[in-house]
């Protein structure tokens, strides 16, 4: 995959470095609209996910919040980053931590669900289709 303003080779799976909206976009030409990452109340995302899901002709998938939420942002740190949101492919489920309640966190697990793929081409093709759906809507 390539930068579509740049050229610059760009790999999925450094999925940090990239700005999904459309087309995959290194974030050196692209950024995210403020509206897509703001954080958001757990209900709202549940209301997103159902009209993405909707619209994308999925079936509906759940989210959940973590059981054990703590206000102390460490608990979230794994290896240099924040673990924002974890999907669990066969159960159509994900489970959202507080640094991950944004919109921009929902496409990126709801296309993991929707493709049943890791960090790969047709996955940030989904996850930048998805992300450009929910910012025409915003």
């Amino acid at each position: 995959m390539h930068c579509p303003k740049c050229g610059k080779l760009i790999d999925p799976a450094q999925h940090g470095d990239l700005v999904f909206d459309s087309q995959v976009w290194c974030s050196q030409c692209f950024s995210y609209e403020v509206g897509l990452t703001e954080t958001r109340e757990f209900a709202e995302l549940v209301e997103w996910s159902q009209k993405i899901c909707a619209a994308f002709c999925q079936e509906p998938v759940s989210l959940e919040r973590d059981p054990e939420y703590l206000p102390d942002p460490r608990k979230y740190w794994r290896d240099n980053t924040f673990l924002l949101a974890e999907a669990d492919h066969q159960k159509r489920l994900i489970m959202l931590y507080p640094p991950g309640m944004r919109l921009t966190t929902l496409c990126h697990e709801l296309a993991h669900i929707f493709t049943g793929q890791d960090h790969t081409a047709e996955w940030a093709s989904i996850n930048a289709k998805l992300t450009a759906w929910v910012k025409s809507l915003l």
